[in-house]
């Protein structure tokens, strides 16, 4: 039985805030920044977010793997999807296939999916849903600043 209580290493938490940085400076810049870095910030932050769910499928992955059970396939597939659905929304961006507001979107709802598939996992350390879901709340808050200031251009 999963402990609620288990503590976060340090190192965990350390390293999930340095991860963020990169979603509220994009952000920031994109919606608070001159108008022309405006373009720029926003392919920082699709970058960004298309890396960061290749690195939480990865990780998935690496759970499935590390296992005392055989790796089962549609464990190892699903995680596959997530760097597709990064890469696939920022290639829809760079040519102009979506607009800020789909791209934003996407990469949001993108992330929440990834949250409800990691949050209701048992495999994996006791703190890992916990801490996924304030490091995805953290990336998603982020996420919905620039959706809102793509949604008022």
């Amino acid at each position: 039985m999963r402990q609620t209580s288990a503590r976060v290493p340090a190192s965990a938490w350390t390293l999930g805030l340095i991860s963020l940085a990169p979603f509220y400076v994009a952000s920031a810049v994109y919606c608070y920044g001159p108008a022309r870095y405006g373009p720029a910030a926003l392919l920082a932050l699709g970058a960004w977010s298309a890396a960061m769910l290749a690195y939480l499928g990865g990780i998935r992955a690496g759970l499935e793997l590390g296992s005392d059970h055989p790796p089962r396939w549609w464990s190892l597939s699903l995680p596959l999807l997530t760097p597709f659905a990064g890469f696939g929304l920022l290639y829809g961006a760079l040519v102009h296939r979506f607009d800020a507001v789909w791209e934003v979107s996407g990469f949001l709802v993108a992330f929440l999916l990834v949250w409800l598939r990691d949050v209701r996992d048992v495999e994996g350390p006791a703190w890992r849903p916990r801490y996924r879901t304030l490091i995805t709340a953290g990336a998603a808050i982020a996420l919905a600043f620039a959706l809102e200031q793509a949604m008022s251009l």
